[in-house]
């Protein structure tokens, strides 16, 4: 059976299960690699962005926050990657559940998939719940705000959570039921 035939002998949920997963790890991935959760606009154009892993300026270069002395930077990095994770991998295990020989149709497989769904629904709610207060809290002026990326971080959230609650109300249903 083909690729074509595999999609097409899907459910229409897991279907569009599928396309919403792969549009949630798009954004996943421009959310996680992005130097745009805040920006800092200084005096004279001095510019700051920030994202998971360095700080950009306008001026003066980027530089790393892996390994930084916060404590809830870390916090936030560790839960933005198991959301990271959790997400490629579901993406993945939806792919064999959908097109794979011997997983295509398996319960356990589309189980696997919606549980890590869920679970990159919450890690990742963490990591931004937690970016979002420090920033509030850390920031004084009206020259800063939250950014794109970190916008898509919570589209990516909320697209996964359709995409686990799409899984477990397609049920029992399997690969091969339209």
């Amino acid at each position: 059976m083909g690729v074509a035939d595999s999609f097409q002998s899907s459910s229409l949920l897991v279907k569009i299960t599928l396309i919403v997963a792969l549009v949630s790890n798009l954004l996943n991935w421009i959310s996680f690699t992005t130097t745009s959760w805040a920006t800092y606009s200084g005096p004279f154009g001095a510019d700051s962005y920030t994202g998971l892993w360095r700080s950009c300026g306008t001026l003066g270069g980027c530089s790393q926050l892996d390994g930084s002395g916060s404590s809830r930077f870390i916090a936030i990095q560790a839960f933005g990657i198991f959301g990271f994770i959790s997400l490629n991998v579901a993406v993945l295990l939806l792919v064999l559940y959908i097109f794979w020989g011997s997983c295509r149709g398996n319960a356990e497989v589309k189980l696997a998939a919606a549980i890590l769904l869920f679970v990159s629904v919450v890690t990742w709610l963490i990591a931004v719940i937690v970016f979002g207060a420090d920033f509030y809290k850390d920031v004084k002026n009206n020259y800063s705000d939250l950014d794109y990326s970190f916008g898509l971080a919570i589209v990516s959230l909320l697209l996964s959570l359709v995409c686990g609650i799409l899984l477990v109300v397609d049920g029992n249903s399997s690969v091969g039921s339209k």
